[in-house]
């Protein structure tokens, strides 16, 4: 039996501030975060994302909210073989 894998997002900010005060808070609220670079598909500037699972995606809007900072986007991690794609929620 195959178990479904649970969708990926990234949260992309164009600033790597942003990006590390928001990677700093969920860590705190003790959330599996990775912190990457941001795919060429999204931006082609070096900005940073935070990469993270389906579940903790209102607590990440929540700490968005509290911050009051805007993100560029958020994007769903679309698996294609070899290559991803991205979908903006």
């Amino acid at each position: 039996m195959k178990v479904a894998e649970e969708n990926e997002y990234l949260v992309v900010y164009p600033g790597h501030n942003t990006t590390t005060l928001l990677y700093q808070r969920l860590l705190k609220k003790s959330c599996n975060v990775e912190l990457v670079s941001t795919p060429i598909k999204i931006s082609y500037c070096c900005s940073m994302s935070i990469k993270f699972k389906e579940v903790y995606l209102d607590i990440i809007n929540d700490e968005i909210f509290k911050i009051n900072l805007r993100p560029k986007g958020v994007y769903r991690i679309i698996k294609n073989g070899r290559f991803d794609n991205y979908q903006k929620i």
